[in-house]
């Protein structure tokens, strides 16, 4: 009974894993650019090993340059950026500085 129920449990896990990884395979670039610490040229990178890899493995992406085992858990748990929404990241707002004045008396 105990080993029924630990195979299920690691074929569960491997089977969230895989839908994590087709996620990543499928997602668009807007999407992924939501992702704590995925930047714009980070995206590009995994776009390009998309083009040329199946992702089968989210370790996969260990792979790709400048994606390490931080950023990768942040992928793995989809950590997202704060206040982060496909229509900011599509359009993105620019916050202008304000200068302080300063008069001579």
């Amino acid at each position: 009974m105990f080993g029924k129920i630990v195979l299920m449990e690691i074929l569960l896990s491997s089977f969230l894993f895989s839908m994590s990884a087709t996620m990543v395979q499928n997602a668009p670039k807007e999407k992924l650019k939501c992702i704590k610490g995925l930047g714009i040229k980070r995206v590009q990178s995994i776009a390009t090993y998309r083009q040329k890899n199946t992702i089968n493995s989210l370790d996969e992406l260990l792979n790709i340059k400048g994606i390490g085992k931080a950023l990768l858990n942040n992928i793995k748990n989809d950590v997202q950026k704060k206040s982060c929404s496909i229509s900011e990241k599509v359009f993105p707002l620019k916050e202008k500085k304000q200068r302080k004045s300063i008069s001579a008396e």
